[in-house]
């Protein structure tokens, strides 16, 4: 799905069910995250047109979504606090430093397709959120949210194909990608979106 290499663990929607909190949590700081990388981008590249339109939008979704999340966390009684380490995240942009790409653009092809790495698995946990969330109403979120991640990875990937080259671009994520499938094998299956 979308570059993915390797699925979710099935045991993980069981994880997540049994504790909708914990990932609603993770869930309300993956979104303020996905907000803050777009603005850095767009801070960092304020010489490429259409990341600066396209991911000042994204950014705009992003928070929209915050708000949605802290909503039902809210509606759940549950009070968030500031968020801890992000070992799938982390992992996956120290995977990307072994041999990012020389020249200026390196780095930006590398936070791009990381970017579109971290959006794709996302969408594949809300996809299984939308099929097995516990009440219809998430079920119905979880599938809107679906749709918008899928458009954040196509945006990560062709903002990434644009700026650097369809042919490198294309290599570049499969080669992360591995990685990516490589880390999360080795995280425990836990109650988080990454």
């Amino acid at each position: 799905m979308l570059g993915l290499l390797a699925p979710t663990h099935p045991d993980w929607i069981d994880a997540a069910r049994s504790d909708l909190d914990a990932v609603l949590h993770d869930h309300l700081h993956c979104e303020l995250k996905a907000a803050s990388n777009a603005t850095a981008l767009v801070a960092r590249y304020p010489m490429f047109s259409r990341l600066v339109r396209t991911l000042s939008e994204l950014a705009r979704e992003e928070l929209t979504h915050v708000q949605q999340v802290y909503a039902e966390l809210e509606a759940r009684g549950f009070n968030p606090r500031p968020p801890g380490e992000d070992p799938y995240a982390g992992a996956l942009r120290k995977a990307s430093l072994v041999d990012t790409p020389h020249g200026d653009l390196g780095p930006l092809l590398d936070r791009l397709t990381v970017g579109a790495l971290i959006e794709a698995r996302s969408c594949e946990r809300f996809s299984l959120l939308r099929d097995h969330a516990p009440t219809e109403p998430m079920r119905a979120w979880y599938g809107q949210l679906f749709i918008s991640e899928a458009q954040h990875y196509r945006l990560f990937a062709s903002l990434a194909e644009e700026i650097a080259g369809e042919s490198v671009a294309r290599k570049r994520l499969q080669e992360l990608a591995v990685r990516e499938a490589e880390i999360l094998k080795k995280l425990p299956i836990s109650p988080r979106i990454h």
